[in-house]
């Protein structure tokens, strides 16, 4: 009797992780596309476009903060504890070493957000009264840290009903926030609920976390090992970039609509990136939430390498050209349910939005397999180069064009990503013939 292929019972095994991770997140992107499209709404007719602007740049400084500390710190406990996973006792200093690096990074970062309110205030907000709104703020900053860290590890642990569960409570708990904020207290609402969003979330994740029997409070406090600190931080130079960056880059666009046009107009196309943000992540919340991991447990090996990044880049791509295109006939008709009358001229932008979105997709994808294969100088040029493009081409474009010329300025830096990422992953996108070989 013939054995079992290895490669076949890999992938088997490979095929169903897929299925239920992919399950799990399209039911916490169903939820989260729900609750987005409330949110929208409740934010167009209570906030308008102004307080949409406003809402969106303190949202931006928050996930900037978030980013330049957790990015590394929730990357390296998905990839590191699944490469760890037979290896319980590595797995434990890891966690140990991931627990005191998130408490002091994220007390740091919350310090000095609380001292630098006032000018961050009238930076972002154009009003140093806001300055409360940043105290918040750093507890909020503090929340999604020890929030990211602990649903990575879930994640990576394959503890999926648990790590989506939380995602899933946390978004109904957000609406259920803002919501009542935004009607009552409109723009000032909506800036306090965006930080007790952060804050709610973490008390979701920890009460969960508390039943599980795959990780506990106690697997992150204890020795800390330099050797262990030294691997986390190898994903910090690939990712800061991109966590710093990215966010902004949408503060400088905003502020330079805001400055050459006017606030509300600002708030025109932050409702038309809102609404791209708001279906993609059907789409990214499918890829991301075993991408990672599943990529770590064949990096060493190129033909599976290659078969998961194409089988995925086929999945997001499809997905997100097949909604856009649904997007694209029906927007009139979803500016006028999703928005007011205020936003009509959103409707005008998503063409060349939408067609960025598609590209985008490709090169966000892509991004996964240079973190996992740890491609740094590749990845940190991409992170530069290609949030530079937009900045530089909304101000070549949007002085001429107007906001229109901002969605042309997003479909050209995503251009530029997709054409990098592929040079930088050349040798794993196209095997071609060495594949048998390499099978061999």
């Amino acid at each position: 009797m013939r054995s079992a292929d290895p490669m076949s019972i890999s992938s088997g095994v490979s095929m169903r992780t897929l299925r239920n991770s992919m399950g799990f997140g399209a039911a916490r992107a169903l939820v989260r596309l729900v609750c987005g499209f409330i949110s929208v709404k409740l934010t167009a007719v209570y906030l308008g476009p102004s307080g949409m602007a406003l809402v969106a740049q303190f949202n931006n400084f928050l996930s900037l903060c978030h980013g330049v500390v957790a990015s590394g710190l929730e990357t390296a406990a998905s990839r590191l504890t699944s490469e760890y996973a037979g290896d319980r006792e590595r797995r434990i200093v890891l966690l140990h070493t991931l627990g005191k690096m998130a408490f002091v990074l994220g007390l740091g970062t919350a310090l000095i957000v609380a001292v630098s309110s006032p000018w961050l205030a009238q930076w972002l907000l154009n009003d140093s009264g806001y300055a409360w709104v940043f105290v918040l703020g750093s507890l909020a900053i503090l929340s999604s840290i020890a929030n990211a860290l602990l649903l990575a590890v879930l994640s990576a642990r394959d503890d999926y009903v648990r790590s989506m569960t939380s995602a899933i409570l946390a978004t109904i708990l957000g609406l259920i926030i803002f919501a009542p904020a935004a009607i009552r207290w409109g723009i000032v609402g909506g800036l306090f609920a965006s930080s007790m969003v952060y804050v709610g979330s973490l008390v979701v994740t920890l009460a969960l976390v508390h039943q599980s029997s795959l990780v506990s409070f106690a697997d992150f406090v204890g020795r800390f090992d330099r050797g262990e600190a030294k691997r986390v931080a190898a994903f910090y130079p690939m990712l800061l970039v991109h966590a710093a960056l990215t966010p902004l880059s949408l503060i400088l666009v905003r502020e330079h609509v805001s400055s050459v046009l006017n606030l509300e107009t600002a708030g025109l196309w932050q409702a038309c990136w809102r609404l791209s943000e708001t279906y993609l992540l059907i789409i990214m919340s499918m890829v991301s939430t075993q991408f990672m991991v599943r990529l770590g447990r064949v990096v060493n090996h190129p033909v599976q390498l290659r078969h998961e990044l194409l089988r995925t880049l086929g999945v997001a791509v499809g997905g997100t050209l097949a909604i856009a295109i649904v997007v694209y006939i029906l927007r009139q008709w979803i500016v006028r349910i999703l928005f007011t009358s205020a936003f009509a001229p959103v409707a005008d932008l998503m063409p060349f939005q939408l067609l960025g979105d598609v590209v985008k997709m490709a090169g966000w994808t892509m991004g996964f397999a240079l973190v996992a294969t740890l491609r740094s100088r590749w990845y940190i040029a991409i992170e530069i180069i290609v949030p530079l493009v937009f900045v530089l081409a909304t101000r070549a474009f949007g002085g001429s064009m107007g906001v229109s010329g901002v969605t042309i300025a997003y479909a050209i830096s995503a251009l530029v990503q997709v054409l990098m990422s592929t040079t930088a992953l050349r040798d794993i996108l196209f095997l071609g013939s060495r594949s048998r070989e390499l099978e061999k």
